[in-house]
């Protein structure tokens, strides 16, 4: 790898993998957030048009970036906290002849002019007692919510987004039902929802949303589908 960015400890923890069906290489890093079921997902199911702007809210290694590349867009813009993921997303754009800006930023202080698409996998979970959050900082990060609640998402994704753009995200389907439908003056309306995952019994399969400005509000949840529109 060429990226001086990256620390001996990263290169240390680095595997290659490739996107299922696109192909595409990822070097992700094995002490970190790592892209699965729910990354591929939402990276097959996001549409964009071409010539339109995407930004990856919590970027991470940049995989939702190179899913969105697939449909030739304007531009390419990743923002997170944490500046070891920006290094990793960085390399990931290079090897796949790609640009993307990349931003060390909290989302509650990013500002931007607006995308025509935003995607995001964010935390899952609400912080729990300090004493059972994943030791591993990385982990911790991408897994709860202490430096990006669901309101700050939602509020960053309002203020980010285009008249009439579009929202992708996936979540758990019973963090986003006292979340969303009964929001007070939502910043983004979601248009639709279906479970990537669906199990009767409790906790909530994940679950995919796409909300856009100026939508209807509520949420329709359907058995066999595989995305939240």
């Amino acid at each position: 790898m060429e990226n001086q960015n990256l620390t001996e400890e990263a290169r240390q923890n680095l595997r290659l993998d490739y996107l299922p069906k696109l192909r595409l290489p990822l070097w992700q890093r094995k002490d970190m957030f790592c892209m699965n079921t729910d990354t591929v997902l939402l990276g097959e199911q996001m549409v964009v048009r071409k010539g339109e702007s995407v930004l990856d809210l919590g970027c991470n290694n940049g995989a939702l970036l190179l899913y969105a590349s697939r449909f030739s867009p304007g531009s390419l813009t990743g923002v997170d906290l944490l500046p070891q993921a920006l290094a990793l997303a960085a390399e990931n754009m290079r090897i796949n002849g790609l640009e993307a800006e990349l931003i060390c930023a909290d989302l509650a202080e990013f500002r931007h002019l607006p995308f025509d698409v935003i995607v995001c996998n964010p935390p899952y979970f609400a912080t729990p007692d300090p004493a059972s959050v994943n030791r591993n900082p990385f982990l911790a990060t991408a897994r709860h919510e202490a430096g990006c609640t669901l309101e700050t998402l939602f509020a960053a994704g309002g203020r980010l987004l285009k008249d009439k753009g579009r929202v992708y995200l996936v979540h758990r389907a019973d963090r986003l039902g006292p979340n969303i439908p009964g929001a007070p003056n939502p910043p983004v309306n979601p248009r639709g929802a279906a479970p990537g995952f669906f199990r009767r019994t409790p906790p909530a399969p994940a679950g995919e949303a796409g909300a856009g400005q100026g939508g209807v509000w509520g949420i329709d949840l359907k058995e066999g589908s595989s995305w939240l529109q």
